[in-house]
């Protein structure tokens, strides 16, 4: 049973509801060595879009002083080995937040200890992307999707191995790819209107442009990263599907929706339910860390 993008949004949003500056700095940080590499980039190598070939831009590289090409090799190997380990934070951030439990800033240093086993993760993810992806497109899109919760499970089980994160991501997403697809796709268009945004104050005030866009870009890893948390714990833990769409046919009925509709969905979910194995529904005996995500 598919849930739509927007009720793990809309629990993003309740959840984020007086964190927002905590998660925002938090996802912000959480790639600021990425960020960092790519300014000195642009600050430190020349632009290959103006050279006409690559034999003249290998020219234009090599007359790049040593002490520039040093500065980009030690900011590369820093990010490297600690944005594997910040990401891991900001996955725990966001999940301990699922659970109304907001670590503040400090929380992005919560796996500082795991920055070996968090840059194997990485690394095995992206060995495995690129493998598909050599084959096609979509098929790297798919892995992609296949490992998205791996981290996530390190992240809360730091005694876990990067193997058994791996297998548990493959079996979260199992049915729910497409699922974790669109809930992603549905932010591209909030990055697209950020970049729009910087294009048009960019003519009044370059400045202007890029703190703005940045702002929007900010506030969308942070939204989207809440997004995510949800996914992960519906996905994740027991029933966690059943109640979500119980959650969701509450906000149908709330909007005005058809009682017979209504029910004939409840009919074919548990139809659903009953072929894919899910529990049976817990009225009184449901655990803690579900009722969390009310």
């Amino acid at each position: 049973m598919m849930l739509g993008s927007f009720y793990y949004k809309r629990k993003a949003k309740e959840l984020l509801r007086g964190s927002w500056q905590n998660a925002m700095l938090v996802a912000f940080f959480s790639g600021i060595l990425s960020t960092v590499l790519q300014v000195l980039q642009l600050v430190l190598l020349p632009n290959q879009a103006n050279f006409a070939s690559v034999e003249k831009y290998a020219e234009a590289l090599m007359q790049v002083p040593e002490r520039n090409l040093f500065i980009l090799l030690g900011c590369s190997l820093l990010t490297l080995v600690l944005s594997p380990v910040l990401g891991l934070g900001c996955n725990h951030y966001f999940v301990e937040l699922t659970r109304k439990n907001d670590l503040g800033f400090a929380g992005l240093f919560s796996r500082m200890r795991m920055f070996g086993k968090a840059l194997w993760l990485y690394l095995r993810i992206f060995v495995q992307i690129f493998l598909w992806a050599l084959l096609l497109i979509i098929p790297g899109i798919v892995a992609a999707v296949r490992y998205s919760m791996a981290p996530y499970f390190l992240a809360e089980n730091p005694e876990m191995t990067v193997s058994e994160a791996l297998r548990r991501s493959k079996t979260a997403t199992e049915g729910r790819k497409m699922e974790y697809f669109s809930l992603v796709l549905s932010f591209v268009v909030w990055t697209m209107l950020a970049l729009i945004l910087e294009m048009f104050l960019g003519e009044f005030s370059p400045v202007l442009g890029t703190v703005a866009s940045l702002a929007v870009q900010v506030w969308v890893a942070a939204y989207q990263n809440g997004a995510v948390a949800v996914f992960y714990r519906t996905a994740c833990e027991k029933n966690g599907i059943r109640k979500a769409f119980d959650d969701m046919l509450n906000d149908f009925a709330q909007m005005g929706m058809d009682p017979e509709s209504l029910e004939q969905m409840k009919v074919q979910a548990e139809e659903r339910f009953r072929q894919t194995g899910e529990q049976p529904r817990q009225e009184d005996g449901a655990s803690e860390d579900q009722q969390d995500l009310d």
